[in-house]
């Protein structure tokens, strides 16, 4: 009876990894996209962005940091403002020696 029951536990077992890896268990629609809404001060007076060129090591985030004293900016905003200074621009696929505009957050 016990060989009975675990030939019974692998045989789901494998059905289960087999039907997950053909069909999944997850839908394959597209991701859902979280929105977040932040408060924009635009001033037109003070520049919102610097141009600048990417060097080997550069990431987004270390690029902010170095541009901006202070810390008033969140991941998710930095990707926002990012996008829209740089449309189709994908901020994870940058490349070194091109130039792009990177925002700049003023207190």
């Amino acid at each position: 009876m016990k060989r009975f029951i675990r030939v019974c536990v692998i045989m789901l077992i494998l059905y289960v990894v087999a039907y997950d890896l053909k069909i999944g268990t997850l839908p394959q629609s597209s991701p859902a996209n979280a929105e977040i809404h932040t408060e924009k001060k635009n001033d037109k007076n003070k520049q919102n962005f610097k141009t600048y060129e990417v060097t080997p090591g550069d990431t987004l985030i270390s690029v902010v940091e170095e541009l901006n004293s202070n810390k008033n900016y969140s991941i998710v905003s930095m990707l926002q403002d990012f996008k829209s200074l740089n449309p189709g621009v994908n901020p994870e696929n940058i490349k070194i020696g091109k130039s792009y505009k990177f925002p700049l957050y003023h207190n």
